[in-house]
């Protein structure tokens, strides 16, 4: 799947334009009636209205999966911006790498083949901006890990997708986010990316 997704981009999408990328993999998506678990053009006006917001220029992406949040992520922020991009999936790297290369933006985007859980503690910098969109039981216990790493500061803003749909997981993670005391957290409604008749939500986390 992942590959037919690329093939599509690369014979239709125009090169080094991250918007007619994006608009492509969404077509795909679309006309093939398979479900991608992008972000999706939605809930990606939301991501890139809160980057436009807070001007990050660190930031860190828990889930890689095909590079459409990071090619969203990275043609959103400035030119001095840089993201990194964990992912446990081999697969999924080399394609968001040749997703990335296509939209002419490796140079503003590491990607890091591991799980979070080993690749957060190697970390040696704060972040500006987390997005949070990778296995769903492992939002909690890798931002915890995440904070303890030291890798947040005073208006840090962590972004959390797929908090409606997935909300059985969420549990521990969204009373953290609210009830801590460590955050301004804030949810907003929107719909499950390419389902526009199933809810879902995302939280939006800013370190007090």
């Amino acid at each position: 799947m992942m590959q037919r997704v690329l093939d599509y981009v690369l014979a239709n999408a125009e090169k080094n334009n991250p918007s007619s990328i994006l608009q492509n993999i969404d077509k795909f998506t679309i006309e093939s009636g398979e479900f991608l678990m992008n972000v999706g053009p939605e809930k990606g006006k939301i991501l890139q209205s809160t980057l436009r917001k807070h001007e990050p220029l660190k930031i860190l992406e828990l889930g890689a999966f095909i590079g459409y949040s990071a090619i969203l992520i990275a043609s959103t922020v400035g030119s001095n911006a840089s993201l990194y991009s964990i992912d446990p999936d081999q697969s999924s790297i080399d394609i968001s790498e040749k997703m990335v290369d296509f939209a002419g933006l490796s140079n503003k985007v590491n990607f890091i083949n591991s799980t979070a859980e080993l690749a957060i503690p190697k970390l040696n910098h704060p972040f500006d901006f987390v997005f949070i969109d990778h296995a769903k039981k492992r939002y909690f216990p890798d931002l915890i890990l995440i904070e303890q790493s030291g890798l947040l500061k005073s208006r840090s803003v962590v972004f959390a997708d797929n908090v409606g749909i997935f909300i059985d997981d969420m549990k521990e993670y969204l009373d953290h986010v609210r009830n801590s005391g460590l955050y301004k957290s804030e949810n907003i409604a929107s719909c499950l990316e390419y389902r526009n008749n199933v809810y879902d939500a995302v939280e939006i986390s800013i370190m007090e």
